[in-house]
């Protein structure tokens, strides 16, 4: 009998000393991370730099920003002229087209339909195409057509259009002096209808002067850079012979 109970004892004793094994594995097993691998664990954070985007345009359509995007972020699709409902233009409905192009020429008295003398709206009639003011409206500013080559800009000064400058593009005069055209050529043209000016820049002008009467106060005056045309401008004196259109007025 006493056997017997030893016996048990010892078996007892036996499956509490395994039982406590298991709890201390179970406890290794669920250990946490060391603290130094916590520590070293950071987040990874993005920096997005702002591009400030240069756009070499000086003229800006003067509004609310919020109504330009919407307009440039809307498209329309063009009706399916097999379509029945697709809108047509009333016939009594006037057709716009630009009339500044590629081949539009420069003259004593204005650019293709605009004259100077007119008004900008006049100007925009003319022109079939919106003049963009490339800065505040005052008595003296510049404005350039929307749907034209580039490198155009008329001046207004007193309400009226009364010069247009060519800096850059296909544009010239209808003897085909535009830009790049070379000095002697133009003295071959012109002759003695030439007046030679230096300008404090060391560009020189070359001023034309027309021998009709009616044209007497216009001029059109090429600026010369390294022998060829840099800019040439057209207007009515005094204005067209300034070298910066609205400093002085």
């Amino acid at each position: 009998m006493l056997v017997a109970i030893i016996a048990i004892l010892g078996a007892a004793i036996f499956v509490m000393s395994w039982t406590g094994d298991d709890d201390d594995v179970a406890a290794d097993s669920t250990t946490s991370m060391p603290a130094s691998s916590t520590t070293n664990t950071s987040s990874t954070s993005t920096t997005t730099s702002t591009t400030t985007t240069t756009i070499p345009v000086d003229c800006t359509v003067p509004g609310d920003d919020a109504n330009d995007e919407a307009s440039d972020t809307t498209t329309t699709e063009a009706a399916d002229p097999a379509d029945g409902d697709a809108d047509l233009p009333a016939d009594d409905e006037e057709i716009v087209v630009p009339t500044l192009g590629p081949s539009s020429s420069i003259t004593t008295v204005g650019l293709d339909t605009v004259n100077f003398g007119m008004t900008v709206k006049q100007a925009e009639t003319a022109a079939g195409t919106s003049m963009i003011p490339c800065a505040p409206v005052s008595s003296c500013y510049r404005v350039t057509p929307t749907d034209a080559p580039d490198g155009i800009s008329f001046v207004v000064h007193q309400g009226t259009i009364e010069r247009v400058d060519i800096t850059e593009g296909p544009i010239t005069t209808r003897s085909g002096v535009g830009i790049g055209t070379a000095e002697d050529r133009i003295i071959e043209l012109f002759g003695n209808q030439i007046e030679r000016a230096i300008n404090d820049d060391s560009s020189v002008d070359l001023i034309f002067v027309p021998q009709d009467e009616d044209d007497a106060e216009f001029r059109v005056i090429f600026t010369i850079r390294d022998g060829v045309v840099e800019t040439f401008r057209s207007g009515r004196t005094p204005l067209v012979l300034e070298k910066s259109a609205c400093t002085e007025t």
